[in-house]
């Protein structure tokens, strides 16, 4: 019986060994919407202002509806992987921290409006109280100066 237990022991290794270098080898750098989870984003589109680039996010009715200070987190990070399948380019910490605050926040400082969420790659990452104050585009030349 010990021999039969030593046996199957070593198989479930090897076999886990192999899953895992599978997993591994096939591994998704970037992270996966739910299967049936909602549509949030529209469509994306890249837009050049003289040498910075903006990437314009459109939101669907439901995105728009589900946005807002009540939301909860999986609904913002779901959001966040189906807007990286869009533009997997904008994977940065800075692009991110404006997306989640246009998420929190998009119902209260723009009741009402449906448009887009303009999200820049050449932001700086700041605390979140000069990102709210910055309306979530902080780092602008129409923004107030950091550290005053």
């Amino acid at each position: 019986m010990a021999r039969e237990i030593a046996r199957l022991g070593a198989g479930v290794a090897a076999v886990l060994v192999s899953v895992a270098g599978a997993a591994n080898a096939h591994a998704d750098p970037l992270p996966v919407r739910p299967p049936g989870a909602p549509q949030y984003i529209d469509h994306v589109v890249w837009e050049q202002h003289g040498e910075r680039s903006t990437l314009r996010i459109y939101p669907t009715p439901w995105g728009w509806s589900a946005s807002g200070v009540f939301t909860n987190g999986a609904q913002s990070y779901d959001a966040w992987a189906e807007l990286l399948q869009h533009a997997p380019e904008a994977n940065t910490l800075s692009m991110q921290k404006q997306f989640l605050c246009y998420w929190q926040l998009s119902t209260f400082t723009n009741p009402g409006k449906v448009g887009t969420w303009n999200l820049e790659p050449w932001r700086t990452v700041v605390p979140n109280t000069l990102m709210l104050n910055a309306g979530c585009n902080p780092g602008g030349a129409e923004d107030v100066a950091i550290g005053t």
